[in-house]
């Protein structure tokens, strides 16, 4: 009996040691000059976002710095945004005499820099000494959207976790987020890697290939959907997997993409499903290019529609592509307020992007839409944005996933408050606990899978 409450002792104290060091680690960023963006409200909706993609990052230090500007990550937040004006500024009143605020940061799809967001976006509900949460504290930010990357969200659902705060994703899919147990406050609008790895496996069955290879990667979207797929294939009768690779986090390394080459070069496999993060496949792919490697490949959504693999010169010499992407919709509106130059509005955010990407100020050809590309156009510079290049683009994204999620939120806040055209029956003082129970029950059901 003594020995259990000993190491119940020592596990708590072990959780508390570990939460304050985190809060140590992350209140002082080192002067990092993070893309941040903020609108005030009553109720304030915070959002997560890779806004760039590559950090200094070593062995020796954590992070300090990012770079490599993310586009789509950028349209994403601007739907979020727009969301959240449009809820504030319809008639009748969604929520009436309650704003809507956001609190927005870049995460550089890093977990250490994430944490350090969520941590400042929960800030009002913690002792800044202890960073203990205090049940008599109430953070305005009410639910946090995002983040893209599985490994990123699962950081992120521990800690938000702890104040009861929803967190809803618009691109994360890994299966484990699916354990409710695990991460009681996670949702998302997209469905989980269980439904992707069962159309690879219909699609191999299809096509009638014998011998298929794996390759994925040690973080939670590459390790949970290659074990999947090789369980699946495991059951079929007829399709044999030649090889199954997990590549480590410095899979950059010279020595670690050699020894992958030599495996791939010497595959007979009929098809090679990369289920990875977007950078891995870069590097594989520039290789198959330099050696005219033309193979056949199944790419998985992390990377099935992305312009930096496809637009890499000579990529036709890799061989043929299989993709799997979620159903889009389109954001009701949403290129019209693009085309409308933000409707006169701005933001942070906004302001960055604009000023690496000026807008064109030509009058663009009745044909441009189709020819033209998101950071080129044939009416201008190579260094400035067609508007209607950047519309044509908008819709080939999940961005409708980023819509949704807040249109669940405010949803969930209208049941909560008791609002009607006329009025709200409750104050916005509530816990963030609240509003996860409250959100459209069939709504509910389609965000936990």
């Amino acid at each position: 009996m003594h020995r259990c409450t000993l190491l119940l002792c020592v596990s708590t104290m072990s959780l508390h040691l570990f939460f304050i060091t985190l809060c140590v680690s992350f209140t002082h960023p080192g002067g990092r000059d993070v893309l941040h963006a903020y609108s005030p409200g009553d109720i304030i909706i915070g959002g997560l976002f890779p806004f760039h993609t590559q950090t200094d990052r070593n062995t020796t230090h954590g992070p300090s710095s990012c770079s490599e500007f993310e586009f789509w990550s950028f349209v994403q937040s601007q739907v979020m945004i727009y969301a959240i004006r449009e809820i504030n500024q319809r008639t009748p009143r969604v929520l009436p005499n309650i704003t809507i605020g956001y609190d927005i940061y870049d995460t550089c799809g890093d977990v250490s820099f994430a944490i350090e967001a969520t941590l400042k976006l929960l800030k009002d509900q913690s002792d800044p000494k202890s960073c203990l949460v205090s049940e008599n504290f109430q953070t305005k930010t009410k639910a946090v959207i995002g983040e893209e990357a599985s490994e990123v969200s699962i950081a992120v659902a521990r800690v938000v976790a702890l104040s009861s705060v929803p967190q809803i994703s618009y691109a994360s899919t890994s299966q484990l987020l699916s354990r409710k147990l695990k991460f009681p406050t996670f949702l998302r609008t997209i469905s989980s890697d269980e439904y992707q790895t069962k159309a690879m496996a219909e699609l191999v069955e299809k096509f009638n290939w014998k011998t298929v290879a794996i390759i994925g990667s040690d973080d939670e979207y590459g390790k949970y959907g290659s074990d999947n797929l090789f369980d699946l294939f495991s059951e079929m009768k007829d399709v044999c997997v030649e090889f199954r690779e997990i590549l480590p986090g410095d899979f950059s390394n010279k020595k670690n993409t050699s020894r992958l080459w030599s495996i791939i070069y010497n595959s007979s496999a009929e098809a090679i499903i990369l289920f990875t993060k977007l950078s891995n496949v870069k590097v594989i792919m520039k290789e198959a290019i330099r050696n005219n490697l033309s193979r056949t490949w199944i790419a998985s959504d992390s990377w099935s529609t992305s312009d930096s693999i496809f637009k890499l010169h000579g990529i036709e010499r890799a061989g043929q592509v299989f993709g799997f992407i979620s159903k889009r919709k389109k954001v009701p509106g949403f290129k019209d307020y693009v085309l409308s130059k933000f409707n006169g509005t701005t933001n942070t955010i906004l302001e960055h992007f604009l000023t690496h990407n000026p807008l064109c100020t030509k009058q663009p050809e009745e044909n441009s839409e189709a020819n033209c590309s998101i950071q080129n156009s044939q009416q201008c510079s190579n260094r400035s944005l067609d508007l209607r290049c950047l519309a044509n683009h908008i819709d080939q994204d999940t961005s409708y996933n980023t819509y949704v999620a807040i249109q669940v939120v405010v949803e969930g806040l209208r049941r909560l408050l008791k609002c009607d055209s006329h009025g709200c029956g409750r104050s916005a003082d509530f816990t963030a606990y609240e509003v996860k129970w409250n959100h459209p029950a069939h709504i509910f059901c389609i965000l936990t899978i």
